[in-house]
């Protein structure tokens, strides 16, 4: 079996990050909880209705639309957060 490489051909858009609200086809609203974890490409969504969602880069990163953008402020907070996996 092929040790597992990320794909550095593709790179996840600018405004993928902690705190944007965004928008799916398939779950509707929710918020960027997490971008990338231990090295591993993909986005953790907080899902309005409370779930959360994980993202691979090419499943479903292509149907996720920004809606809006955190505060500089907002950006900081999401830094400090710790996220447990």
């Amino acid at each position: 079996m092929t040790e597992w490489e990320p794909d550095t051909g593709s790179m996840a858009p600018r405004w993928l990050v902690a705190g944007a609200r965004v928008g799916h086809r398939g779950f509707r609203f929710g918020m960027v909880a997490h971008v990338g974890a231990k090295g591993a490409p993909g986005v953790w969504i907080d899902v309005d209705f409370g779930q959360t969602k994980a993202l691979a880069p090419g499943g479903d990163l292509p149907f996720l639309s920004c809606l809006s953008l955190p505060s500089s402020a907002e950006r900081r907070q999401a830094r400090r957060t710790v996220v447990a996996f």
